[in-house]
């Protein structure tokens, strides 16, 4: 227990099916960047892993490394290799950067699944090179999340560290957190900055789902549709991983 009185994540990892078909194997739970910079609400204000964590009583803010014991390591290793997908993400409800050791040997142990790990990072914390050989070797995917309401000094943060991604020789793809802007000088710098982001390559394009009370959807800031997505292109997938065109970038 924290001193706030929240849970805290268990520290043994887990396999988990989400609700959209994707196996989230999260090395990490928990945000302890994302919260410390960002306390009301997360990234955005937004965060829907900070959302559904506070909805259960846990301490979202405290990130927890989850480590691969044996019994729990065994449960994880057979669901990966009997999932139906040819992958697994790692960095659903925490960021991977807080722990890259850990989350490179929770990958190099399910090497024996023969199923691709897909990184999704805000790279709070800079991946190290011999890290990156490491999963070059073992030929995982890294989505770098970014978009264009990210400050000035976190999109140039997180663009080397994309392309950093790539010079190792791994296949390397921005998911850019996307939205249809209003006409505000707020709205206009974010609408240039993800027109940037799209120029730099192969992109996951993830629609923005605010809160209906939030303030830039009530300022008009961000434009929203009648099931309060922010879609800035009317063909955006929405919906589950069976009928996605990315994969999280396995496609890409």
């Amino acid at each position: 227990m924290t001193t706030t009185g929240e849970k805290q994540y268990k520290p043994a990892i887990t396999a988990t099916l989400n609700a959209k078909g994707v196996l989230d194997v999260d090395t990490v739970k928990g945000c302890y960047f994302g919260l410390n910079k960002y306390p009301d609400g997360g990234c955005y204000g937004e965060c829907y892993a900070y959302k559904i964590a506070h909805r259960y009583g846990i301490d979202f803010k405290t990130s927890v490394s989850r480590l691969p014991y044996k019994k729990a390591f065994k449960e994880v290793f057979f669901k990966v290799k009997e999932h139906t997908r040819g992958w697994y993400r790692v960095g659903t409800a925490g960021d991977p950067s807080h722990d890259w050791c850990n989350t490179v040997d929770i990958c190099e142990r399910l090497k024996g699944t023969g199923k691709t790990p897909v990184v999704v990072t805000k790279h709070w914390v800079k991946i190290k090179d011999s890290h990156l050989k490491s999963l070059a070797r073992l030929g995982a995917i890294f989505n770098t999340s970014v978009s264009g309401m990210d400050s000035d000094s976190e999109i140039l943060h997180r663009t080397a560290q994309f392309d950093r991604v790539k010079d190792a020789g791994i296949k390397s793809i921005l998911r850019v957190v996307t939205c249809k802007y209003g006409i505000s000088e707020w709205a206009l710098k974010c609408a240039e900055n993800q027109n940037y982001l799209f120029s730099l390559g192969e992109i996951i394009d993830t629609p923005f789902r605010p809160a209906t009370n939030n303030k830039r959807v009530l300022n008009g800031d961000i434009v929203v549709d009648k099931n309060n997505i922010s879609m800035h292109k009317e063909n955006i997938h929405t919906g589950t991983c069976d009928n996605c065109p990315d994969k999280c970038g396995t496609l890409l």
